[in-house]
């Protein structure tokens, strides 16, 4: 539970940013309790988030101010037609803001990263989603035969016809085997297009942290990806060794498919 001078410091931080708005003692002491250490949270950002959770117009409007150009800005990446994005920008509002069965979106931000940050994941997810519900179906089988011919080998074109199921399937089991945080880390990268230092904000660590996590991450999928490989087909080492470069360079390329 977070002390008495640690909330009131708190409330200060907030009040200090946003004169204008209040917030209820006890949701903001709770909340404090629940999200960690008040010394590493975005104190101000947090005091915003919970008094926008209570619909106050002045909240709304603050928040507006700082995190629509966020949202806009997220959107815009995706290439997306501008009615487009005033359309998928009201969805993110709706989903921070409008109560569904219990409390709103925005009360559960904890702070733990920058509203912004935050913000930005959740926008990403909202023009995912809309990308894919517009995309032509396709399958997972189909992802090795994206990959330019122009360097293949006529081994290599071999492969991508003979082996595509052998691929899929080792691919897959390697990625189910990495732990959750580097799922998540891959996805957040690969996937809602997160840089180093937007993640590290969600985790509390620095850019280089993350850095490490991914090429570990990676390293770790790709030596399971190959042994699973391995164990599916019939090719002797140095022609795995071969057919593993093709491999390699299919990694990124199937993780936005199957995280």
């Amino acid at each position: 539970m977070v002390g008495d001078e640690e909330l009131e410091a708190a409330l200060r931080e907030g009040r200090a940013a946003w004169p204008r708005l209040a917030v209820d003692r006890q949701a903001f002491a709770t909340m404090l309790s629940a999200a960690g250490d008040p010394s590493e949270l975005a104190l101000a950002d947090l005091y915003l988030a919970q008094a926008c959770a209570t619909g106050d117009r002045a909240a709304l409007d603050a928040f507006a101010e700082r995190c629509d150009p966020t949202i806009a800005g997220c959107l815009r990446d995706f290439g997306l037609a501008a009615h487009t994005i005033d359309e998928l920008a009201q969805e993110v509002r709706t989903k921070l803001f409008v109560a569904d069965g219990g409390p709103p979106k925005i009360a559960t931000y904890s702070g733990r990263a920058a509203l912004t940050s935050w913000v930005r994941t959740i926008a990403t997810r909202v023009a995912l989603d809309r990308v894919r519900k517009r995309a032509p179906a396709s399958s997972d089988d189909d992802a090795l035969a994206q990959v330019p011919d122009t360097a293949d080998s006529p081994e290599l074109a071999h492969f991508r016809s003979t082996y595509r199921t052998e691929f899929k399937e080792a691919f897959e089991a390697a990625l189910a085997s990495l732990d959750v945080r580097e799922r998540n880390v891959m996805r957040q990268h690969f996937v809602d297009r997160l840089t180093l230092d937007e993640i590290g904000a969600l985790y509390g660590v620095h850019k280089t942290t993350v850095s490490r996590w991914l090429d570990t991450a990676r390293g770790t999928l790709a030596k399971r990806t190959r042994a699973n490989f391995r164990e599916r087909i019939d090719a002797a080492v140095a022609d795995l060794d071969s057919i593993m470069r093709l491999l390699q360079s299919q990694i990124d390329l199937s993780l936005s498919r199957v995280l």
